[in-house]
C-alpha cells in the first residue's frame, strides 16, 4: 500500500505560466489529506484526476492569500455538487472568522457539515494507523508545520522458525498479531518468530517559515521533507526580513533531520529556472528534488 503526494502548487505569492501556489496532496488509501488551498487548487485537482467529489481532510499553514485564496472557492463547489458527508478544516484561530464572514458575504448556505478546528503543538487529529501532528512554524503571523506519521507496524513473521520450532499452521496468525501461543503447556512468545515493530512512514510539510531547530526535530528521520524554498541564498536578507527560507537553509535542515528525500516547493516566480535553487540545495544535501506542478510521488513501505 503506498502513499502518493501530489503537488497542485509550487508557486510562492503569485502564479505563473508553469506553476499555481501553493496546494500538496497526500493520498493514503482511501483518504485524502490537503497542505493549503491557494487560488486555482480546484482546476489542478482535475488536472491531477482528482477532482473535487474525493473525501477530504483540510490543513491550512496560514492566512496569508497563496494559502487559502482557494478555499472559499473549494466550500462553494462542494455546495454546487450537493455533498452530504462533513468537511473537516484544521487551521490557525483566525481561520474560522476568515470562512464565515466570507461565507456570509456570499450568501453561502451550506449543504453539509463544516467543521473548523484550531491547529495547535503535537496531535491534532488520528486514524487507526497514523497520526497528523502540527508545530508552529517561524512566520510573519501564527502559522503552522504539519506531519503525517504511520504508526509502528507488526514485526515481520518468520515461518522458517515457526517450522523449526515445530508450531502449527493454526497458530500463525496469532503470533504474527504480536501474542504468544501455548502449545503442548509449552508457552510460545511471538518475538521468537516475529521481529521488532517496524517504523511507518513519515511526510513532514513546511509551510512558510524560517528556518528553525523546532523543524530539524519535528522532521527527523522523515521519509519526505516538503520544506519551502522561496529564494537562494543571495537573497537570504529578503528572506529574513519576510520570514522564509532559503533553498540551502532547506537542505541544511534536511541533512540535520536525516530525511531521505529532501523535496523544494513554495519557489518565487522570480526563478524561471529554478536550477540554482536544486544546485544551491544539492551542495548540502543530496537527495533533493525541485517539485513540479502535478508532481507525483509514491512512498512506498520499506521492506525490512
Amino acid at each position: 500500500m503506498s502513499i502518493e503526494i501530489v503537488f497542485l502548487g509550487t508557486s510562492a505569492g503569485l502564479p505563473t505560466e508553469e506553476r499555481n501556489v501553493s496546494s500538496v496532496i497526500v493520498r493514503r488509501e482511501s483518504e485524502i489529506f490537503m497542505f493549503d488551498v491557494g487560488e486555482g487548487t480546484q482546476k489542478q485537482l482535475i488536472k491531477a484526476n482528482i477532482g473535487i467529489k474525493q473525501k477530504l481532510t483540510i490543513f491550512i499553514s496560514h492566512l496569508h492569500g497563496d494559502h487559502i485564496f482557494g478555499l472559499l472557492g473549494l466550500i462553494q463547489s462542494y455546495n454546487l455538487i450537493g455533498r452530504k458527508i462533513p468537511l473537516e478544516i484544521f487551521g490557525p484561530k483566525d481561520l474560522k472568522k476568515f470562512i464565515y464572514e466570507n461565507m456570509k458575504i456570499l450568501n453561502i448556505n451550506l449543504t453539509y457539515p463544516l467543521i473548523i478546528r484550531n491547529s495547535k503543538q503535537g496531535i491534532i487529529t488520528e486514524g487507526k494507523n497514523y497520526t497528523i501532528k502540527a508545530i508552529e512554524s517561524d512566520h510573519r503571523i501564527e502559522s503552522y508545520s504539519y506531519c503525517i506519521e504511520e504508526k509502528l507496524r507488526p514485526g515481520k513473521f518468520n515461518p522458517e522458525k515457526a517450522n523449526k520450532l515445530e508450531i502449527p499452521i493454526k497458530f500463525w496468525k496469532t503470533l504474527k498479531s504480536g501474542f504468544p501461543v501455548t502449545i503442548n503447556k509449552k508457552n510460545i512468545d511471538a518475538s521468537l518468530i516475529v521481529s521488532p515493530p517496524r517504523k511507518g512512514r513519515k511526510i513532514v510539510y513546511s509551510g512558510d517559515t524560517k528556518p528553525t531547530e523546532r523543524m530539524m526535530t519535528f522532521a527527523k528521520n522523515a521519509d519526505i521533507l516538503i520544506h519551502e524554498a522561496t529564494y537562494d541564498e543571495k537573497m537570504r536578507a529578503r528572506a529574513d526580513k519576510y520570514f522564509h527560507s532559503t533553498a540551502r537553509q532547506a537542505a541544511e535542515i534536511a541533512k540535520k533531520a536525516n530525511v531521505q528525500l529532501l523535496v523544494l516547493t513554495h519557489m518565487s516566480p522570480r526563478y524561471k529556472d529554478p536550477s540554482i535553487l536544486y544546485k544551491e540545495a544539492y551542495e548540502i544535501f543530496k537527495n533533493v528534488m525541485i517539485a513540479e506542478d502535478l508532481l507525483k510521488i509514491n512512498v512506498n513501505l520499506s521492506k525490512d
